[in-house]
């Protein structure tokens, strides 16, 4: 997987999603999970991120690394939505996961989900 994500990026692929949101527009603040590969967020979320307006939206992203944290995947994040607010992100070493419950809430806590 993260060779095809490799080989994604070096091309600056934009892999065919094969589901879309309803309703975007409903939506104020978005939480962006993802698996950081490489540096950044797989090709597959540049895609989503193109395919909607996010102007006036929050987004806060989130992800799983083995050693990189968020990367350059915020940074990226903020180049392909320039018109939308984008929070510090969470950043969860992989083999952590099953341990981060509390790191995850306190993190929701602050970033304006309350824990919820």
């Amino acid at each position: 997987t993260t060779e095809v994500a490799k080989k994604e990026q070096n091309e600056n692929t934009r892999p065919e999603l094969t589901r879309t949101v309803n309703g975007m527009d409903d939506y104020d603040t978005i939480y962006l999970g993802y698996p950081n590969w490489w540096g950044t967020m797989p090709m597959a979320v540049h895609t989503f991120l193109e395919s909607y307006d996010f102007a006036g939206k929050t987004i806060i992203p989130f992800c799983t690394h083995e050693g990189s944290a968020m990367g350059r995947s915020e940074g990226d994040i903020k180049k392909l939505c320039p018109e939308a607010k984008v929070l510090s992100g969470l950043a969860i070493k992989g083999g952590s996961v099953n341990k981060s419950d509390e790191k995850i809430a306190a993190w929701c806590k602050v970033s304006g989900n309350n824990g919820r």
